[in-house]
């Protein structure tokens, strides 16, 4: 099978849920993955194979910061010439990949496809919604007009969160499945049992870490109360600062005394660092985008088990309360620090809880359900109905 994956990030990002997932489909899946052009960053404009994927960079984009070109593309004349180049380009990469035609699964998260998406043959396509993308700053209104138009022309969805699964059924969604995040468990726990790292070792106890970028969606306030409230622990921050943000983070982490950056470590050595917490803490900002979000970081630290504190970001951790340490506000966010480190972690049902999430597991319910409804479209066609979608709405 041809799998085309139609990103809003590079193949080379980090290691996030789609990069997970598809290096899991079956070993006889070819995959083209379609990486968004990133300024500041290395962009291959040329297909470049590793292994079974193919990945290259088109310039579509997530959204526009820059005013001036959110106006340009605010008029529907420049979106609708950009889409024609968009559609040529695209079916250049498929020429020259080995990509076209119509037995493929386009595999979408990135809405702004949404125009060019109807004149491409495919024989399946999977929407995987793995944020509120209307909720991003700097969002252009036409943007809801996008991903209404990919939400039901999909023949099937995906989404993180039941908040998720249910805005995608409210805007026309025909199938609808909730498939969390997950951890890559074997790496983690390895990595975990690989002894302490000497910038950890170094650090005065107890530690309490954080595994993650240092981001939009980072409780900076909350940051500095820990710092105040714990002053002879050590807050440990392990991940890169978004520039944004430096300035920000960087003032803390000067007027704190006990608040140490340790930077972005190899994706395979993330274990020890969260295995050397003594509390692993999760301080989002509870906003829209928040509400909708399935932190990976949250099994990552379950895998090593570590004990978590985190904000109630979302509904959907409520089943887990009491495996992990919820917090409603900033001060119970703080109250729950000193339970955590009081009380220590289950280990056995933390690691367990991980492993029931291990990407593994989440790649094979996706291809599941992706075979389920190639098999159902195919004999909606062979009986004569509609073969065109096989679509199941659910009102």
């Amino acid at each position: 099978m041809k799998v085309v994956c139609f990103s809003e990030i590079q193949w080379h990002y980090l290691r996030t849920r789609k990069q997970q997932v598809l290096s899991r489909f079956p070993s006889d899946w070819e995959i083209l993955f379609l990486s968004s052009v990133v300024k500041g960053k290395p962009n291959n404009f040329l297909p470049r194979r590793e292994g079974r994927v193919v990945h290259v960079c088109v310039p579509v984009f997530k959204n526009f910061p820059q005013r001036p070109v959110r106006l340009l593309f605010s008029l529907p004349p420049v979106r609708l010439l950009w889409n024609v180049v968009l559609f040529l380009w695209l079916n250049l990469i498929f020429l020259a990949t080995g990509f076209s035609g119509k037995n493929r699964v386009f595999y979408v998260s990135n809405i702004y496809y949404a125009a060019v998406l109807p004149f491409l043959a495919r024989t399946l396509m999977l929407y995987d919604c793995n944020d509120d993308h209307l909720a991003f700053p700097h969002t252009p209104s036409w943007a809801r007009g996008y991903f209404v138009r990919v939400v039901r022309s999909a023949d099937l969805a995906i989404a993180v969160s039941t908040r998720l699964v249910r805005m995608l059924r409210e805007a026309g969604a025909a199938d609808v499945h909730l498939v969390g995040n997950g951890v890559d468990y074997e790496l983690f726990r390895a990595a975990a049992e690989s002894g302490i790292p000497d910038d950890m070792a170094a650090l005065e106890r107890p530690i309490i870490g954080y595994s993650g970028a240092v981001a939009q969606w980072f409780d900076f306030d909350l940051l500095d109360s820990l710092a105040e409230s714990f002053p002879h622990a050590s807050i440990a921050i392990v991940g890169p600062v978004f520039r944004e943000r430096a300035g920000e983070f960087g003032e803390i982490v000067s007027r704190r005394g006990n608040v140490f950056h340790l930077g972005s470590k190899p994706y395979e050595r993330l274990g020890a660092y969260i295995a050397a917490m003594d509390v692993c803490i999760i301080p989002l900002v509870v906003n829209e985008l928040r509400r909708s979000a399935d932190p990976n970081k949250l099994y990552e630290y379950a895998a090593c088990g570590r004990p978590v504190v985190t904000r109630k970001y979302s509904d959907d951790l409520e089943p887990i309360r009491g495996l992990i340490h919820l917090a409603d506000s900033g001060e119970e966010f703080i109250d729950q620090i000193h339970m955590a480190l009081a009380s220590g972690a289950n280990r056995e049902k933390l690691t367990e809880f991980a492993r029931s999430r291990d990407w593994q597991v989440r790649a094979d319910e996706i291809v599941s359900l992706i075979r389920e409804s190639v098999a159902r479209k195919r004999a909606l066609r062979d009986a004569g109905g509609n073969g065109g979608s096989g679509r199941r709405v659910q009102r």
